[in-house]
């Protein structure tokens, strides 16, 4: 079975096809599909979101992409740009609002496409899906810096 193939085009396609992408997530019935290192180890859809959660030893956190497809989630290299790989922490800025002081936008300098982040360690309460769209003004924002999301989240930016 081949599945719908990831443009910013597609945000309807996909949102149609997630609900049946996580049926097949939870039965463990592998899509048809490309998988490369930076999309998601199950069905390799590209990270919608990101989030940050506090490591059992309390002084370093995890990060954890979203998958935009099938909605799993999975572990991530702290200083990477799921987009394109670059790895220079240089090239990879980090913007925060005071608005949203638990979400971030992660850029790339090299590809110029940005993940939302939303950071579990300052407050275990958020909800990415709903901070997402609460954090709607920091996409905006993005979008007026030229960045463009690597997926779009729920409200199609």
């Amino acid at each position: 079975m081949v599945f719908w193939k990831g443009d910013h085009k597609d945000y309807v396609s996909r949102a149609l096809l997630q609900p049946y992408a996580e049926v097949l997530r939870e039965r463990k019935i592998t899509p048809d599909r490309v998988h490369t290192r930076l999309h998601c180890p199950f069905c390799g859809g590209a990270a919608w979101i990101s989030s940050r959660k506090p490591a059992p030893d309390a002084q370093a956190t995890f990060r954890y992409l979203g998958c935009s497809l099938c909605g799993l989630e999975w572990s991530f290299d702290r200083i990477s740009c799921p987009a394109c790989g670059e790895q220079d922490p240089h090239k990879l800025p980090n913007f925060q609002s005071d608005a949203h002081k638990a979400v971030r936008i992660e850029t790339c300098e090299t590809c110029r496409r940005y993940v939302k982040s939303i950071d579990l360690s300052v407050d275990a309460r958020p909800i990415p899906p709903i901070d997402d769209l609460v954090s709607l003004s920091m996409d905006l924002w993005a979008a007026e810096e030229g960045y463009t999301r690597i997926e779009p989240g729920l409200a199609g930016i």
